[in-house]
């Protein structure tokens, strides 16, 4: 009988114990003092194409609204400027293949003493590597430059922030688009653009480019384009300020990526979300385009593009 009774007084002197132990084990890990985790999330992930902004008679309710391919985040310290974390790299295709990854896709979360930093948040497409050598110094390999947005901030991080943080991402490029009226010959593998101005590097302060030395890049034809009418090529730039106009060159490249044909646009302006178009036969062998001022461009644009809010992409 004394038995019993002691072991029912020893279990009551557990419960205490075992009660401190679940509590903690369901709240986990206390966070050191002077620290905090704080959530970021991208409002404006799903975006307009280009190529559906510039789509004549489409209505705002038809244009296709299409997920960021790429979302990075990057802390640095705001008096140094140095990187305080590794960049964190979300990639849609890694998010597409359940509803609940899909939710995250947009949310950042990491832990930093308190502190004063800037945070950049890159939205961009295509599968290049992106270089983040300081915030002044951002660029793609290959000289590649995607339908970019960004947000960059710098915020102070102690015991009153909100650590539930939104983020609207803005449009940092501008785009010329060729329209080929007449159809896509067979020897044809590459558009190849030439600019004399703009840039390939940005600089997230600002939102421009530090180096307008223009930019050469290549757009590979798709096989099943061949002998098709009106396909368009577009090609991004960072400028220098929020609207310049720059010389291109458009040259149409066979299989040994020698030039066949070549068009030359002077005085094209652009602007930062806008779409600056031409349309014409592209492939008219010998023909010269020299626009007089602006006439023979047509400019698209639509106010809410940059900053449309798409969290469910309906």
């Amino acid at each position: 009988m004394s038995c019993q009774k002691s072991s029912n007084r020893l279990f009551l002197l557990l419960i205490p114990c075992l009660m401190f132990l679940l509590v903690s084990c369901q709240s986990g890990p206390a966070e050191p003092e002077g620290q905090c985790t704080v959530t970021f999330s991208v409002s404006n992930y799903r975006q307009i194409s280009f190529d559906d902004l510039s789509s004549s008679g489409m209505s705002r309710a038809e244009k296709i609204y299409m997920t960021l391919a790429n979302l990075s985040l990057t802390v640095f310290d705001a008096e140094t400027n140095k990187q305080v974390i590794s960049t964190i790299l979300h990639k849609s295709v890694d998010y597409e293949a359940s509803s609940t990854l899909a939710k995250t896709y947009s949310k950042f979360s990491v832990s930093l003493p308190y502190g004063r930093y800037r945070v950049l948040v890159l939205g961009y497409n295509g599968s290049r590597a992106c270089s983040i050598t300081s915030l002044n110094h951002i660029s793609w390999e290959e000289n590649y430059v995607p339908n970019t947005f960004l947000y960059c901030e710098e915020f102070t991080l102690d015991e009153s922030t909100n650590l539930n943080r939104d983020i609207t991402l803005r449009h940092v490029v501008s785009a010329f688009c060729v329209t080929a009226e007449d159809a896509i010959p067979a020897n044809l593998k590459k558009m190849r653009f030439i600019s004399t101005a703009g840039g390939t590097v940005l600089d997230a302060t600002t939102g421009f480019t530090p180096q307008s030395t223009g930019r050469t890049s290549e757009i590979a034809v798709p096989t099943d384009s061949i002998g098709r009418q009106n396909v368009r090529f577009t090609a991004y730039l960072f400028l220098p300020e929020e609207q310049i106009t720059t010389n291109y060159t458009i040259q149409a490249l066979d299989k040994n990526n020698a030039v066949f044909c070549e068009k030359h646009f002077n005085d094209v302006p652009l602007r930062i979300n806008y779409l600056t178009e031409w349309h014409g036969k592209a492939f008219e062998q010998g023909e010269v385009e020299t626009p007089d001022a602006q006439s023979s461009f047509n400019i698209s644009w639509d106010i809410n593009w940059a900053d449309t809010l798409r969290l469910n992409g309906e």
